[in-house]
């Protein structure tokens, strides 16, 4: 009887120490489910985001190699992302309802190696920033520069590293730049040279 009791005991002595182990285990796999305050909401891998206006219209097309986005401060990073801006008619001759109907064009190309969107569309990219003009006819043709920041609403840019410009007939370097893709002009400041190309009639 001694036996049995003892064997007893000690089965259930196993069993609760079994249980205490399982209790005291590191839950590092459902650790990694929780979310830390300074993780992102969202992962994505290669991604495509379209915004549009208030009014509907196209505003830009992103791409990106990888997204995380921060809901709490409302950026967004983005790894290899490519970026096309739009313009839509301006043209005051047409009615606005039928300004409505025409199509929006892509103007410009922006790609770098990193870019953080933040929450009142101010994108910032870094390294290997280059902007690059979708339309022929204007007179800046590209920008390439180590960091820029552009306003997606009005497409202003500027940069406080040293940028280089081609534009119709001409290349710029200079170690500041401010300037509005929209209306194709740049302003360079600081050590600028400007190199003219002459056509011959």
């Amino acid at each position: 009887m001694n036996i049995r009791w003892n064997s007893v005991l000690a089965l259930a002595s196993l069993c609760l120490l079994g249980w205490y182990y399982s209790l005291n285990q590191d839950d590092s796999d459902l650790q990694s489910l929780v979310k830390t305050p300074d993780s992102p909401d969202y992962i994505g891998n290669k991604m495509e985001t379209t915004v549009f206006s208030p009014e509907g219209k196209k505003q830009y097309l992103a791409f990106s190699e990888k997204v995380e986005h921060f809901g709490q401060n409302g950026k967004t990073n983005f790894t290899a992302p490519l970026v096309y801006l739009f313009n839509f008619p301006t043209d005051n001759s047409v009615p606005k309802n039928e300004s409505a109907k025409l199509p929006e064009t892509q103007s410009w190309k922006l790609s770098a190696l990193n870019a953080v969107l933040t929450r009142d569309e101010m994108l910032y990219l870094t390294g290997d920033v280059v902007v690059e003009s979708l339309t022929p006819a204007s007179r800046l043709q590209r920008i390439e520069t180590e960091s820029a920041t552009v306003n997606l609403k009005t497409q202003d840019i500027t940069s406080d590293e040293a940028v280089k410009i081609n534009g119709q007939n001409f290349n710029s370097t200079g170690l500041k730049m401010v300037g509005n893709l929209r209306q194709q002009a740049a302003t360079l400041k600081e050590q600028v040279k400007t190199y003219y190309e002459i056509s011959k009639p």
